[in-house]
């Protein structure tokens, strides 16, 4: 897709595929910026959590969808933890 681009625009590969690699940047670290553990659905609000990307869609996410992935996380870390102190019983550690 990129070298597409750069022909179809007449610009250098590497100039396309670094402006390309800048978009995709932006996105990620603007959604690895919001504090999404036990937020509000008032504060979701108030945040910007969609990306139209030209050609491809709508990079979104909802409160609902928040709210399944922080109760997967906490069931996981959960887990995590209880096969950690299992294993340390079973092993004769103990803190």
């Amino acid at each position: 897709m990129v070298l597409q681009v750069s022909r179809k625009l007449g610009v250098d590969y590497r100039l396309a595929s670094l402006i390309y690699s800048s978009y995709w940047k932006f996105i990620r670290e603007h959604i690895s910026s919001i504090p999404i553990e036990d937020m509000k659905e008032e504060d979701f609000k108030d945040i910007v959590t969609n990306f139209n990307i030209p050609y491809i869609g709508k990079l979104y996410t909802s409160h609902e969808e928040l709210e399944k992935y922080n109760n997967k996380l906490k069931y996981f870390k959960n887990y995590v933890k209880t096969k950690e102190n299992q294993t340390a019983v079973q092993s004769g550690v103990s803190d």
